[in-house]
């Protein structure tokens, strides 16, 4: 019986013991995590910090930096975000312990050796600090890094002596002038020292002639100061000097020049350029056309017959006479650059027709921009150039001389050329748009819909969508032209121009044009009609469609944009006294177009006409009227100018 019992009493002591144990191993396996667990909660307490830290949350950044910190104190990312906070919060207590702890487990950290010597000269004690760095400095044996780290921290201090004691120290060290350019011209250059910083860019682009790219990059950062420039070119020249066989010294000299506008001198130093580098015709060509971008006609076509006529440019005169071409082109649009059209929702497709005006074939121009385009087709027949000589002569007989058939033929005969992606697709765009001037909207519907599906998700496939808008739009069909401008505007997004050109075409729509009277509905489909012609090119028979809408819908809500369209017309016309005829109706009540109707006002007589004194009336009235309007400052700047000429006429 007793037996029985110790026996029972062991069972039960096994099976407490067997219970308790289990217990032990699942509250210990409940509590272990893998090294990968503990990881993946540290990175993601990391982030997290990181986010905290860029939203300015700084103490709960703080204390996150500090757990990760103390979990692993060898972990430079963590050490490096605690102890910069730190630092901005100038808690050195804690930095000293932090930096302490981490040069415990990383001794030979550069940079946490810099940061003991910045703490030590941020606590009042300027020798030690010193001391410190002097001392790491040389167990580094100099090393390059470290100087460049001590330098960026003496910086943070603002010790700007010894920052630059630093890197002379560095250089008598290695004996090398040039090390550590870049960080001293940029040193320089934050302290508005620009002779001192080109030297030292100067210095870096000895090191290696493809630097100087750089070099030009900084330098042109410089301000614009004409006695600043002679200091810089003096210090160029003393360069080429020494290196005449540079040739990125005589880039960079023509960069400088190029932009205190001494053009003539810039393409000497091209010119230099190009026979060091045996007349490749690179720089020349990129030259001409820096000229053509800044409205430097002349030159640039002069440049451009220099690169045609000598031999050494051979390889490079089709490129040359291309843009020859698109120079007379340029200087041809320069003197057509205010037209009454641009200001009707200014910059949108929708409203501001491609055309060119007040140019025929016989203009000097065009006629050498047509012969030039003529002779790269004739002497260079089936070549790459060929397919984009089409295109800027149908560009021309589209844009400019408004022929739709002839430019038709050249578009067509562009597309067959092959070759050019780029011209590819803006022909089969202009396609569309021969259609629409022609008034064939359900073609040009029928060809948008077949060409979108080939060009999906493609810069091509907004352009062709514009069109399709306008297509709806001329038809008459406004609801069906709203449907696919919303469809546009959720393809491109917010960021995309043409997503504001959707938005003020829909809201121009759905203000003025919708309407549920059969009346309102009639008048709007004759503004339509005129706005088609316009596209067309056919100004006076749209100009009959908007008188008759200006006498016979006065109280409509079209009435407002054919004014502004009329206003337009007769400007174009130069029908003075109509034109104020039409912009006192638009006057008579306040309307959202009435200062910007009075600015084109003013604007086309000061710019278009040069009559002064007719454009100021234009401008003294939208002073008063509008004096809260965003174009006011303009006005009254062009106004003192106005002032100012007149003065000094009057004192010659």
């Amino acid at each position: 019986m007793n037996s029985n019992k110790r026996r029972s009493g062991r069972i039960i002591i096994i099976i407490t013991a067997i219970l308790l144990l289990g217990q032990i191993t699942s509250l210990a396996q409940s509590s272990w995590k893998s090294p990968e667990i503990l990881k993946r909660e540290r990175d993601s307490k990391y982030r997290l910090a990181l986010q905290y830290e860029r939203q300015g949350v700084i103490d709960r950044a703080i204390g996150l930096y500090r757990e990760l910190f103390e979990q692993e104190p060898q972990n430079g990312n963590y050490y490096a975000r605690y102890s910069y906070l730190l630092f901005r919060q100038k808690d050195y207590s804690e930095l000293e312990r932090v930096i302490t702890a981490y040069l415990a487990h990383q001794p030979r950290d550069e940079g946490a050796q810099i940061d003991l010597g910045k703490l030590y000269f941020l606590q009042g004690d300027t020798l030690k600090a010193e001391q410190h760095w002097q001392r790491r400095w040389k167990e580094s044996n100099y090393s390059q890094n470290y100087t460049r780290q001590l330098f960026n921290g003496l910086l943070m201090l603002q010790d700007y002596d010894r920052a630059e004691k630093v890197i002379q120290t560095a250089r008598d060290y290695y004996q090398k002038e040039t090390l550590f350019a870049v960080e001293l011209a940029n040193f320089f250059r934050a302290r508005g020292e620009y002779v001192r910083s080109a030297c030292e860019y100067l210095n870096y682009g000895r090191q290696q002639p493809r630097n100087y790219q750089y070099v030009s990059d900084q330098i042109l950062r410089f301000p614009a100061d004409s006695s600043l420039f002679v200091r810089i070119d003096s210090l160029i020249r003393q360069e080429i000097e020494s290196s005449p066989e540079v040739k990125e010294l005589y880039r960079l000299r023509a960069d400088l020049l190029f932009r205190y506008k001494n053009y003539t001198a810039a393409v000497e130093q091209i010119l230099m350029v190009e026979a060091l580098g045996n007349n490749r015709g690179d720089a020349v060509l990129d030259l001409a056309g820096d000229l053509l971008n800044v409205g430097e006609f002349t030159l640039a076509e002069q440049l451009y017959t220099t690169i045609i006529r000598e031999p050494e440019f051979r390889n490079v005169v089709p490129q040359a006479l291309l843009g020859l071409a698109d120079a007379f082109e340029r200087e041809m649009l320069a003197e057509q650059s205010y037209s009454p059209f641009d200001y009707f929702y200014r910059d949108n497709f929708f409203f501001v027709p491609e055309y060119v005006y007040g140019i025929d074939a016989d203009d000097f121009y065009i006629r050498k921009a047509f012969s030039i385009y003529d002779s790269v087709l004739v002497t260079l027949p089936k070549s790459a150039y060929t397919a984009r000589a089409l295109y800027r002569l149908a560009e021309l007989r589209y844009r400019v001389l408004h022929d739709i058939d002839g430019a038709a033929r050249l578009y067509d005969d562009a597309l067959k050329a092959g070759g050019d992606a780029d011209i590819r697709s803006r022909c089969i765009v202009r396609r569309a748009d021969l259609m629409i001037a022609r008034g064939d909207l359900e073609k040009a519907v029928e060809y948008i819909r077949l060409s979108r599906s080939k060009f999906q998700g493609t810069d091509v496939e907004k352009a062709l969508m514009l069109r399709h808008i306008l297509s709806w739009f001329y038809r008459g069909e406004v609801d069906s032209a709203l449907v696919y401008a919303n469809e546009l505007m959720g393809m491109v997004g917010v960021a995309d121009p043409l997503f504001n050109d959707a938005l003020e075409f829909r809201n121009f729509s759905e203000q003025f044009l919708n309407s549920r009277s059969d009346d309102d509905r009639r008048l709007g489909r004759e503004f339509l009609n005129s706005e088609r012609l316009i596209r067309q090119s056919k100004l006076s028979e749209a100009r009959e469609i908007l008188i008759y809408l200006t006498e016979n819908a006065e109280n409509t809500n079209v009435a407002l944009p054919a004014q502004y369209r009329l206003l337009q017309i007769e400007l174009f016309f130069r029908n003075r006294e109509r034109a104020a005829t039409v912009l006192n109706q638009i006057l008579k009540e306040e309307n959202q177009f009435a200062d910007d109707a009075l600015f084109m006002m003013a604007e086309i007589a000061d710019y278009r006409d040069g009559d002064r004194e007719y454009a100021a009336h234009w401008y003294h009235r939208l002073l008063q009227e509008h004096p809260n309007s965003f174009m006011t400052d303009i006005v009254r700047k062009r106004l003192r100018n106005m002032q100012t000429e007149m003065h000094i006429q009057q004192e010659l």
